[in-house]
């Protein structure tokens, strides 16, 4: 049974394009044959999306790809508060 799941992240337009290139190359190889997955830029929105062979592989994909997106996001938001003097 195939399983699909679509998700949008929406912050300001510079934060959303630097997380998009950091994790582009990161859908250039595969972390499983049973999933495929799509990150794009959609205007200001980043859009994830996951279609799997079946619910075991949608759900460790969305594991790995939703960390990665926070892990994305907290960075940024860490870089953003730092002063370089």
């Amino acid at each position: 049974m195939k399983a699909e799941a679509d998700f949008t992240f929406k912050a300001t337009p510079e934060l959303i394009s630097d997380i998009y290139k950091s994790l582009l190359p990161e859908t250039n190889e595969s972390i499983s044959d049973r999933s495929v997955i799509s990150l794009t830029l959609e205007n200001d929105t980043l859009v994830l999306k996951i279609i799997s062979n079946d619910i075991i592989s949608l759900r460790s994909a969305l594991n790995t790809w939703l960390r990665l997106i926070q892990t994305a996001f907290d960075t940024a938001s860490v870089a953003s508060n730092l002063k370089i003097n």
